[in-house]
């Protein structure tokens, strides 16, 4: 985790707002959480006390702390609401409705079993209530999670797993919140916790049996393998082999419901990397007997590269993205404006500090597919590649004027970001910036709703120094 962070972040200043009726304001503020020494932050962000302004519960690593900030109408303290004293060998802690007393509590899982913490308001309680007495088996880890059993798949929403050596028993509380024990699992980890998807801590006495449970949801996948597109498609398959045996070529293949069906169709994306870089798009769609057809239903070739993956050299890369909202995914791309065919073209490319990009948008039509003409184009600027760091040079996910469509971020180079508002008039988005920011130390950048006004908001974590710069909208 530190490897991708390392080189995806960079914390912000935020500046320069461009005055515009659907262009929010922000207000900045700034969160030190308290740290004995130099270690890890991880923040989780949850309406606490139930007021629908989302709170920041905070854990250092080493330290054996909870740090909670309960959010008023004047935003986030700068000082903790409380802290918390976590029990030796926790592992876990989750919000959840274990008793009847009004409030989610605080959940801890440690080594001698589970316990939580009432709430009053925002407030826990300093006494912790026995839940389950057992002698737990985690793997040595420094770092409580937090995580969030409501996220997990149905089958397991809302489980309490209590892990012992050889076994893992998911207990359930039911609306009388009664305790009840359910599934047991055996420490037989390859196919059995697998399917549950939930991430990430070790259990196990030995490195042999170690299961890796993970706490964040991403779907089953007991059956993922055996339906691999090119598992199901001879064409797929000979061309993913051929290209793996080329160089400057890469190859991905990624199912995605283009004709909102229900039914997920195959893509084989084909980078070629030369002078004058291109991306087929081979797309098959399924038919209604769920199988995936012979020869292509379209091919495309596209100038550039596709706007999301891991340049410069990726092991995974999309052009899918729902851009309005409509349900069907359009094909985003990006092509340099001017090829960099000398010294000097690179050299200006490095004194500028960017590269010019002309990002293009497809728009799926029923009936006709994608055109091979691009229905929208808008010249943009991002940062020059820097290994991984490429891959958040564009971002998609904010909503800052409130019309239900994703937002474009572009990290201009790595100082300045521009967002490009959406808009219906221009068919995508403003081709102007009419919001800026501006980088100046270390640090990851998320958006997120934290104040219930329908204006996305930034944070931005600088992890190693526990140090969380917080942008809260407010309506223009």
């Amino acid at each position: 985790m530190k490897h991708c962070i390392g080189k995806s972040c960079l914390l912000f200043l935020l500046v320069g707002i461009v005055c515009a009726k659907d262009t929010p304001v922000f207000k900045r503020q700034v969160v030190q959480v308290p740290m004995r020494s130099p270690a890890w932050v991880q923040a989780s962000w949850k309406d606490i006390n139930g007021d629908e302004l989302v709170d920041l519960l905070a854990t250092v690593q080493r330290d054996d702390k909870a740090f909670i900030y309960i959010q008023n109408s004047s935003g986030l303290p700068t000082e903790p609401t409380q802290s918390i004293e976590l029990p030796e060998g926790t592992a876990w802690i989750a919000l959840y409705d274990i008793n009847e007393h009004p409030g989610r509590e605080m959940l801890i899982s440690t080594t001698e079993g589970l316990m939580y913490f009432t709430q009053d308001n925002g407030i826990f309680e300093t006494k912790a209530q026995i839940l389950i007495e057992a002698r737990q088996v985690f793997l040595d880890d420094s770092r409580p999670l937090i995580i969030e059993p409501n996220n997990w798949p149905d089958d397991t929403k809302n489980a309490i797993p209590v892990v012992f050596s050889d076994h893992t028993i998911i207990y359930k509380c039911d609306e009388n919140y009664r305790l009840n024990s359910g599934k047991k699992i055996e420490h037989e980890f390859k196919d059995t916790m697998r399917k549950f998807n939930w991430n990430s801590w070790s259990i196990g006495a030995k490195e042999s049996d170690q299961i890796r449970i993970r706490t964040t949801a991403q779907g089953k996948t007991e059956d993922s393998e055996s339906k691999k597109p090119e598992h199901e498609n001879d064409y797929i398959k000979k061309m993913v082999e051929k290209v793996s045996e080329k160089e400057m070529q890469a190859c991905s293949v990624i199912r995605e419901d283009i004709n909102r069906d229900g039914n997920e169709d195959a893509v084989l994306l084909h980078l070629v990397q030369d002078v004058d870089v291109k991306t087929n798009i081979i797309i098959f769609l399924r038919e209604e007997d769920g199988k995936i057809p012979e020869k292509p239903s379209q091919v495309l070739r596209c100038r550039g590269i596709p706007v999301e993956g891991n340049y410069p050299g990726p092991s995974y890369f999309t052009p899918f993205v729902d851009t309005n909202k409509d349900g069907y995914p359009e094909i985003v791309m990006i092509e340099l404006k001017a090829q960099l065919l000398s010294i000097s073209s690179l050299l200006e490319a490095v004194v500028s500090k960017g590269l010019d990009w002309v990002l293009t948008i497809r728009q799926f039509k029923k009936g006709k597919g994608y055109s091979n003409q691009a229905d929208f184009k808008m010249d943009i600027t991002t940062m020059l590649p820097m290994s991984e760091g490429f891959a958040y040079s564009i971002n998609f996910e904010g909503d800052f004027n409130t019309d239900g469509r994703p937002d474009l971020i572009i990290r201009r180079d790595l100082t300045n970001w521009n967002i490009y508002l959406s808009s219906l008039a221009n068919g995508f988005y403003e081709k102007e910036s009419k919001l800026q920011l501006e980088a100046q130390e270390q640090g990851q950048m998320f958006i997120q709703e934290l104040n219930n006004d329908g204006i996305s908001d930034i944070y931005l974590i600088d992890y190693e120094k526990g140090r969380i710069t917080v942008f809260l909208s407010e309506p223009p």
